[in-house]
């Protein structure tokens, strides 16, 4: 644009010039043709085409032309036709320069305009004024590559589709929303933590007071084994996994007199009686019970265990009352009292209960 403006301002000057010269030869001529007759008078006899020879030539000296001899009258005409001619040339140029300075101002005035447009988008769009904050251009800039890049970023910004004008606000609320389940789930981990430290302290204790408990009662049911089955009779109990003594099974080896260990399932009826009663009241010696109710523990016993079994229950008479539900007599003759259920009635049922202490009182 600058080159084209210089260009336009040389052509300018130059026409200017040109414009004198012709300006000048057209008075000169206007001179000629309107003193013609004042020539022929004035010239006194003299040729008056000498004399119009010398006013082109002084006319041609002020514009610059030098002309330092006389010539001919043909010659004369001659030179003015060429004049004339470069006049005509230098109108035509003149013509043009203008022509080319109109379409450049037209072409600055496009430019201008979208200078004006693309300064008023960039101000709408990214909120940015180019008069006080230019954008500096790099030198490594490719206008084809940015061209393609913004292209693609269109395509990407029609593909998102039409702008929900409520999005901010909710946004706003589904961010309120997430917050407080933030705050919600912060909360739920702190518990579980909590929780699962307590969770750990409690099995920490639990399983110190289970082992406390469980050794008494391993070492009581080995001894009462011992004395339901005999001298030589051995029994223990074993965890399956120590590891995790809260939830591991417990596994009963019990070895009568004169068998091999087995486990309490390879037992025969009365050995699992006699066994559980052992297990039972082993426990009843780390911690005894104020009541105990027994159904049927005597039915697989013969006589000699069921006088064992009487014995144990005599020895834990004074801290539990025990309730047996029998039909052995030889546990009902070992008993205290006994409570039976009579019909005298037919469809009446009768509680009749016996203290044999006081029957056999009676009978002396």
């Amino acid at each position: 644009m600058e080159e084209s403006s210089r260009r336009v301002a040389f052509v300018c000057v130059q026409n200017a010039g040109r414009s004198q010269m012709a300006a000048a030869f057209a008075e000169r001529e206007r001179d000629r043709r309107g003193l013609g007759q004042a020539i022929e008078i004035r010239s006194g006899g003299t040729d008056p085409a000498d004399h119009i020879h010398d006013l082109v030539q002084n006319a041609m000296a002020e514009v610059g032309i030098d002309i330092s001899y006389r010539r001919p009258r043909a010659i004369a005409q001659d030179e003015i036709a060429e004049v004339e001619s470069t006049l005509r040339s230098l109108r035509q140029d003149r013509e043009s320069a203008l022509n080319q300075k109109n379409e450049a101002a037209v072409q600055l005035a496009e430019v201008e305009t979208r200078i004006e447009d693309v300064t008023e988008s960039v101000a709408a769009d990214f909120d940015r004024d180019l008069a006080d904050a230019p954008v500096e251009v790099p030198d490594d800039f490719d206008e084809n590559e940015a061209r393609s890049e913004v292209k693609s970023l269109r395509g990407t910004i029609n593909a998102l589709g039409d702008v929900n004008p409520l999005a901010l606000e909710e946004y706003e609320e589904e961010k309120e929303r997430l917050d407080f389940l933030e705050e919600q789930k912060a909360d739920l981990e702190e518990a579980e933590e909590t929780l699962l430290e307590t969770i750990e302290e409690i099995n920490a204790t639990a399983a110190e007071r289970f082992f406390e408990t469980f050794d008494e009662i391993k070492d009581s049911f080995g001894d009462i084994f011992t004395e339901l089955f005999g001298e030589g009779a051995t029994a223990e109990l074993q965890l399956e996994d120590p590891d995790d003594p809260i939830d591991s099974p417990i596994e009963i080896i019990a070895k009568p007199r004169g068998k091999r260990p087995v486990t309490l399932d390879q037992l025969s009826s009365g050995e699992k009686a006699l066994t559980a009663t052992a297990l039972l009241f082993a426990i009843y010696l780390v911690k005894p019970s104020p009541f105990c109710v027994l159904d049927e523990v005597d039915a697989p016993l013969d006589d000699a265990n069921v006088e064992r079994f009487m014995s144990l229950v005599r020895r834990f008479e004074g801290d539990t009352q025990f309730v047996l539900v029998t039909h052995n007599q030889r546990t009902m003759a070992l008993s205290d009292r006994m409570y039976g259920v009579t019909m005298e009635e037919q469809g009446v049922s009768k509680l009749v209960g016996v203290e044999f202490d006081e029957a056999v009182e009676l009978t002396q």
